[in-house]
C-alpha cells in the first residue's frame, strides 16, 4: 500500500476518533443534572416609579460687569471659587465717583438751603409762584443728581448677587473696565436641578409636586426632590420633556453636570413581578436574563428590569405569571440542561 494512502487511513481514523469523543463529551454535558430552587413568580400591585437617567443642572447662570469704566484695583476671587451671597468681588478706582458725588452732595444742601428760604417767603406771599416752583424744580434735580451720582459710586464694586460658585474669570487687577463688559459668570448652587427627558408615554403621569429620590452614582449618595419643571413642549430632536427636580444643595456636593440616577414615584399603583436581584444573569453583552424551569429543564429568557425593590427588582418584561424562576443554581446552567428541584 502507498505511503501516502496509508496517511491519509491514518488522518481519517483520528477525525473519526476525536468526533466520537466530542460527541460523547456533549452528550456526558447534556445529561449532567444540576439541582435548583425555583420561585413561581405573579404580578402584584407596586406603587408605579419610572426611573431615568439625567444631569444636574445648576438653578442659574448670570454674566456679572461693571456698569461704570475704569481700571481694576482689586480682585477678590478666583474662578471655581465659592462665593456667597454680598460678598466682594471686583472693585475699580473710586476717585473719580467719589468727587462727583461730594459736588453732587454739596449742590443738593444749597437747593435746599435755597427752597427752604424760598418756601419761607411763598408762604408768607412775599414771592411769586414761579420762583417758589422754580426753587422746588431745582430741588428735585440736586436730589436726582445726587442719588445719580451715589449710584455710581456704589457702581465701583460687584458683589455676588447670589450664593454660588464662579466659573469664569475676565478681568484682572490694572486692567480697564468698561460697561457692558462681563468680568465674571456665577452660578447658583444653592440649590440645584435634576434633569431628566421624558417620552410622550410617561409625561402624562408626571406632575409638579410628586416626589422623586436622586442618586449620585460617584457620591454613592441619594437626595430627595419634588418635580418643580416640566416643559409642555417636546424636544424636536428627542421628542421627549424635560422634567427638572429641584434639589437643595446647601453643602455644595452636587455640582453641574454630575450624572445621576432619577426615580419619580407617580403615586399610582401597578401590577408587578418582581423577582430576588440574585437570580438575574447579565452576559458579556449587557443582556439581562433569568431561567425558567420548563418540564426539567432550563430555559434562558431575555428580561427588561425596572427598579430596585430592596433585594428584589421589578421585571418589566419577559416573564409571565406562573412562570417558574430558578433562583439557585443558575449560574452555570445552560439553555435546555436538564434541572431537579
Amino acid at each position: 500500500m502507498p505511503k501516502s494512502l496509508k496517511n491519509s487511513i491514518t488522518l481519517l481514523l483520528i477525525m473519526a476518533l476525536l468526533s466520537s469523543c466530542g460527541k460523547k463529551k456533549n452528550e456526558i454535558e447534556s445529561k449532567i443534572i444540576t439541582k435548583v430552587s425555583v420561585k413561581t413568580v405573579d404580578a402584584t400591585s407596586q406603587p408605579e416609579i419610572f426611573s431615568y437617567s439625567g444631569t444636574i443642572e445648576a438653578d442659574n447662570t448670570v454674566s456679572l460687569g461693571f456698569s461704570v469704566s475704569g481700571r481694576v484695583n482689586n480682585v477678590a476671587i478666583q474662578e471655581g471659587q465659592h462665593v456667597s451671597k454680598g460678598q466682594l468681588l471686583a472693585s475699580i478706582e473710586t476717585e473719580e465717583y467719589q468727587s462727583a458725588y461730594t459736588i453732587a452732595n454739596a449742590s443738593l444742601e444749597q437747593a435746599a438751603d435755597n427752597f427752604k428760604r424760598l418756601d419761607l417767603l411763598y408762604t408768607k406771599g412775599s414771592l411769586p409762584q414761579r420762583d417758589h416752583i422754580t426753587a422746588k424744580i431745582t430741588l428735585e434735580q440736586a436730589k436726582a443728581n445726587s442719588s445719580i451720582a451715589l449710584k455710581r459710586l456704589k457702581d465701583t464694586k460687584i458683589y455676588a448677587p447670589f450664593t454660588g460658585i464662579i466659573t469664569a474669570k475676565f478681568i484682572e487687577r490694572g486692567a480697564s473696565a468698561a460697561p457692558g463688559v462681563p468680568a465674571f459668570t456665577i452660578m447658583k448652587t444653592d440649590n440645584v436641578y435634576a434633569k431628566a427627558s421624558i417620552n410622550e408615554n410617561e409625561i402624562g403621569t408626571i406632575k409638579i409636586g410628586i416626589p422623586a429620590q436622586i442618586k449620585i452614582a460617584s457620591l454613592d449618595q441619594n437626595f430627595n426632590g419634588k418635580v418643580t419643571i416640566i416643559n409642555p413642549s417636546a424636544d424636536a430632536a428627542t421628542r421627549t420633556f424635560d422634567v427638572k427636580v429641584l434639589l437643595n444643595n446647601s453643602k455644595g456636593v452636587l455640582l453641574p453636570g454630575m450624572i445621576s440616577d432619577i426615580k419619580i414615584e407617580t403615586g399610582r399603583m401597578t401590577q408587578a413581578i418582581t423577582i430576588p436581584a440574585t437570580a438575574v444573569i447579565r452576559d458579556a453583552d449587557d443582556i439581562n436574563y433569568v431561567f425558567i424551569a420548563s418540564e426539567k429543564q432550563a430555559v434562558r429568557k431575555r428580561i427588561s428590569l425596572g427598579n430596585f425593590k430592596g433585594n428584589e427588582v421589578i421585571v418589566t418584561k419577559g416573564l409571565n405569571n406562573g412562570d417558574k424562576v430558578i433562583i439557585n443554581g443558575q449560574r452555570n446552567l445552560k439553555d435546555g440542561q436538564e434541572i431537579s428541584f
